[in-house]
């Protein structure tokens, strides 16, 4: 017993020593935010001089509010996409079911996420749903990923430089106003999360 005590000690302290970096977090920009940038550089090559100036003053004014707002958060939701140390994580879908006729939750409902990963690195990308994924409710209860047959595909296992993959995860859980969706690497410092709200 006393070994065994031991050794999961020496385990806790070899995590706890190994995650010591941060992990690199950014929302990535939609399709629609980039081709408005497009429409807007042809119009200032079309205008001239003045407007150039006019844009110019319009990007300093940016920075400072950039600046000044440095410590504000975005709400990332359904539809949003984050970069997680080169992992870009696309949460597409959420919503709840009931469960089967062979499988019902012990809380209330499974909310099901429907998920894309792509590795945009040129190394291969191991993910792991148990370790890398949970769903916290508004009372502040985390949840794991359980096993439930009806979800579509799998998201655990290697995805090679420039692949992507596609899948469904789903938590137990009680009702809730609002989930956070958590994804995280628990050998390093850093979360990216999704809030997620109005579920059918």
């Amino acid at each position: 017993m006393k070994k065994w005590i031991v050794a999961l000690g020496l385990s806790t302290t070899l995590v706890a020593v190994t995650a010591c970096g941060t992990s690199e977090i950014d929302q990535v920009d939609d399709d629609n935010d980039e081709e408005e940038v497009s429409a807007e550089e042809e119009d200032t090559e079309e205008t001239g001089d003045e407007e150039d100036d006019e844009d110019e003053d319009l990007d300093d004014e940016d920075s400072e509010d950039d600046e000044g707002n440095g410590d504000m958060v975005e709400d990332i939701s359904i539809g949003d996409t984050m970069n997680f140390d080169g992992l870009e994580i696309t949460l597409n879908d959420a919503y709840t079911s009931g469960g089967s006729e062979f499988e019902s939750p012990d809380n209330d409902h499974f909310v099901i996420l429907d998920l894309s990963i792509e590795n945009t690195t040129d190394e291969p990308a191991d993910i792991s749903t148990m370790l890398q994924m949970s769903l916290q409710d508004d009372e502040g209860y985390t949840h794991d990923v359980t096993i439930f047959t009806e979800t579509d595909g799998s998201l655990d296992g290697e995805i090679g430089p420039e692949r992507d993959n596609r899948g469904e995860i789903a938590f137990d859980v009680d009702e809730s106003e609002a989930y956070e969706f958590i994804f995280e690497n628990p050998f390093t410092s850093g979360q990216a999360i999704w809030t997620i709200t109005d579920l059918e």
